[in-house]
């Protein structure tokens, strides 16, 4: 077992493909914007202003992203964990593993969804540290997230495995010099080494 588990959230810890579908909805609804929502989804895992880019939206990129996080903010009832994360992520933690978070999404709406969401009364346990794009740290497939997060937990990138569900996940793993898993059940297909069905599996017998 490695000494550091770090997750990407959407797609691996929590399914909120639900609800960016709907938030996109809001956003081309508000903002005139014909760009559908399969097109956003296949940049999911970026940071949201590099996903306009992407897109060749240039213009009211703040007020895109408020409109978004508030039609996300009042859609939290379509996020939900996934089955075994819980359970898994508490294993891990009693076999002293240290376990983080490393994702796209900004910490305002992470720290929300992280204290709101519940399975079956139980809620996700503490992690050691959660990382979010911020200034001075380039978003994903950019490395800065994932080596900060290592730095901040005190492990080597040969103890750390992330566990991602698109392709910048893999070439953020690939440039921190971390083995990587590809969450099959996700939203993205990486062509990688391991690939698991469920995260229960990310715990080798």
């Amino acid at each position: 077992m490695k000494k550091l588990y770090a997750f990407d959230l959407d797609g691996v810890i929590i399914d909120s493909l639900p609800n960016m579908e709907i938030s996109w909805g809001v956003v081309k609804l508000n903002h005139n914007i014909d760009i559908p929502f399969s097109e956003y989804a296949k940049h999911i895992g970026k940071p949201f202003f590099d996903i306009l880019e992407e897109l060749g939206i240039t213009e009211d990129k703040q007020k895109i992203k408020d409109t978004y996080d508030e039609a996300s903010t009042m859609s939290l009832d379509n996020v939900k964990i996934y089955p075994g994360v819980i359970e898994t992520l508490n294993a891990l933690r009693e076999a002293g593993c240290k376990i983080a978070i490393c994702t796209s999404k900004d910490m305002a709406r992470v720290k929300h969804v992280l204290a709101s969401l519940m399975l079956d009364g139980e809620k996700l346990p503490d992690f050691d540290w959660v990382c979010a794009p911020k200034q001075g740290l380039r978003g994903k497939p950019s490395p800065d997230q994932l080596l900060y997060t290592m730095a901040f937990c005190n492990v080597d990138p040969i103890d750390t495995v992330y566990i991602g569900d698109m392709q910048s996940d893999y070439e953020c793993a690939q440039r921190a010099g971390v083995d990587f898993i590809h969450a099959n059940y996700g939203y993205g297909q990486v062509k990688c080494e391991v690939s698991v069905d469920q995260i229960s599996q990310v715990i080798l017998p």
